[in-house]
């Protein structure tokens, strides 16, 4: 009961580090590229204003698909790496 969040996620780094294979993590970092792509259209939208609201729309369901099929990309690679 002694741990505190920061020693919970310098252990799950350390692990994440170690245990996940290259794959996963070049996986990881698209996967991150596009949520703060998909974040920085939301924000901009916010504080600029919605003026081509068609381009923010389709600029942002693009992010959101990709990111979707990001995720369906990383449960195959990791569905394979458990079955073997």
């Amino acid at each position: 009961m002694g741990t505190n969040a920061f020693e919970v996620l310098a252990t799950f780094y350390k692990d994440y580090k170690t245990c996940t294979p290259q794959r996963m993590k070049i996986i990881d970092a698209y996967l991150l590229y596009i949520l703060l792509t998909g974040i920085s259209q939301f924000l901009y939208c916010c504080l600029v204003g919605t003026y081509p609201f068609n381009s923010f729309l389709s600029g942002f369901i693009s992010s959101v698909a990709s990111f979707v099929l990001g995720v369906c990309l990383r449960l195959q690679k990791l569905t394979e790496i458990i079955v073997k």
